[in-house]
């Protein structure tokens, strides 16, 4: 059977949302990288990088030269000093400081192309990642007025990113602010919600329209009011734990600053606050109570399976956290711990929304 033209607008927007949901998880994780590698202000000023669109590869590039053009806003190093350029102007003989002024909304002073260039990818992601969540807004408003919670949420989704950028400019500017980072991160999580609750919907609404609906097969007494709340439950719960978990990682930056990126880190885990110990013991409750969700979940067909996904992916998540905590927190360990957190995060959300929608049918 030919699917109807509600499939086809209906197809659109989830390949849309994939492609947002897909973009999220990848800046996060490069958000992750930037912190493992301390490239945070590998570009000092925002949105551009030493006020060019295409980053320095260089040092040449963030250096006063003669004879050189140099666009308004463009930044050079100069006795370890950011200067900006006032105006457009050519360079004489001599640097003459009158076309310059320092860079006053920090002090960081310092280029290194591999940090320019991992920060610049990340603020890339974020920029692509823009594009689905604007075009989704549109097709939403102009094709699904029907459904005015999808419109109103990934409305929501497309005004946190707006703020996540903004929040992003903050955190440059402040070199780096301890508090900010962890409020750029939990709005990349709450952004990463919104997101698969709209295309949980959205999804739905296509199966249902493609006559691919799936049918539950429950046994007899089965739960599926205690199933959404199992769910919820652990959705409120990991959410706890990756709020203590960037606690900790913001301890970890405290010594990364203190002893240097490279330094040997055996005694680290000792100096770090009991915060520490309660986010590992508190991942134990995290998979009794999704191992209970997982149990629980038998006989429902499609809570089956994510509940089974969340079950492994915390598994995985907290096997890296454990390797983490026994061999002296290993650099690339830290992003991949942050991913599984994501993945984990999004099965969540996912697995509550597909359960509220059963129940709203039934």
């Amino acid at each position: 059977m030919p699917h109807s033209p509600t499939t086809k607008w209906t197809f659109v927007l989830r390949r849309l949302l994939q492609a947002s949901i897909a973009l999220t998880i990848l800046v996060i994780l490069a958000g992750s990288i930037v912190r493992m590698t301390g490239s945070g202000m590998g570009c000092p000023d925002w949105p551009r990088c030493f006020g060019l669109t295409v980053p320095p590869t260089q040092e040449a590039q963030v250096i006063w030269a003669p004879e050189t053009f140099y666009a308004e806003g463009r930044m050079i190093l100069h006795h370890d000093t950011l200067w900006v350029a006032e105006a457009s102007f050519t360079s004489g003989l001599v640097m003459q400081k009158d076309h310059w002024s320092p860079y006053d909304r920090h002090d960081y002073a310092v280029f290194n192309p591999v940090h320019t260039w991992i920060e610049y990818i990340n603020r890339l992601l974020g920029a692509l990642l823009g594009i689905p969540v604007f075009l989704a807004t549109l097709w939403t408003f102009w094709r699904f007025k029907a459904h005015p919670k999808w419109s109103f949420t990934i409305l929501a989704a497309l005004f946190l990113l707006g703020f996540e950028a903004w929040l992003g400019k903050v955190v440059v500017e402040g070199n780096l602010v301890p508090n900010h980072i962890t409020y750029h991160m939990a709005g990349a999580f709450l952004l990463l919600g919104l997101l698969a609750a709209v295309y949980r919907s959205v999804s739905t609404e296509w199966e249902i329209h493609a006559l691919r609906a799936e049918h539950e097969i429950e046994k007899v007494n089965a739960d599926r009011k205690g199933v959404y709340r199992l769910f919820l439950w652990l959705i409120a719960l990991l959410s706890v734990q990756i709020l203590m978990g960037t606690q900790v990682r913001e301890e970890v930056d405290v010594l990364i600053k203190t002893f240097g990126l490279t330094s040997d880190r055996s005694a680290w885990v000792t100096q770090l606050p009991f915060a520490l110990y309660v986010h590992r013991s508190f991942s134990i409750v995290l998979l009794a109570l999704s191992y209970y969700l997982y149990r629980k979940s038998f006989g429902l067909a499609g809570l089956k399976v994510r509940s089974a996904l969340v079950l492994y992916a915390l598994l995985a998540e907290i096997a890296i956290g454990a390797s983490m905590y026994y061999l002296s927190i290993p650099r690339w360990m830290q992003p991949l711990h942050l991913l599984l957190s994501a993945i984990s995060w999004y099965l969540l959300v996912d697995g509550a929304f597909k359960a509220w929608l059963i129940l709203r049918k039934k």
